[in-house]
């Protein structure tokens, strides 16, 4: 027990923490990401009114507004937040964090299991509430952790 937390420790002591320039772009590239696959589900929205709609000949049911309002909702709940959950599940590195080399990882420098990734989700979402204050934490802590990895015990690391 006691040579496993002294592994732990030394562990951690290796491993470097992604700077906040580092994570804002890859915070930014996940934005992107998000907001053309947002714009798929809009376009994929639009079309379906368009097509009810005759071209524009007729008013669309009301049913076409309602499987519309749908399709945006199925990118709102089951689609944005499993975008993180999994990838950071399955990778410990979203779309932007990839191409930045950086990685989620517990503080034990472990992947992150389903409950940890979604404390974390929910920390992403408060951090963002807060006009991104919680983000800030990152330029001022010595391990680069934001509100959102304190709340969940992780770290974004850059890979050796």
């Amino acid at each position: 027990m006691v040579e496993q937390r002294v592994a732990n420790v030394s562990s951690r002591v290796d491993l470097r923490y992604a700077s906040f320039e580092t994570r804002l772009v890859a915070f930014v590239l996940d934005v992107i990401v998000l907001f053309s696959v947002f714009l798929l589900f809009i376009t994929i929205a639009g079309l379906q009114l368009l097509l009810r709609s005759d071209f524009g000949d007729v008013d669309p049911p009301d049913s076409a507004f309602y499987l519309a309002a749908i399709i945006l909702l199925i990118y709102f709940f089951p689609f944005f937040p499993l975008y993180f959950l999994a990838l950071w599940v399955w990778r410990g590195q979203t779309v932007g964090k990839m191409a930045m080399a950086i990685k989620v990882v517990r503080r034990d420098g472990h992947r992150l299991g389903v409950g940890t990734a979604l404390l974390r989700l929910v920390g992403y979402l408060f951090s963002t509430l807060l006009l991104f204050a919680g983000f800030l934490m990152i330029a001022l802590d010595p391990q680069r952790r934001a509100l959102h990895d304190r709340l969940a015990d992780t770290l974004v690391v850059e890979p050796r």
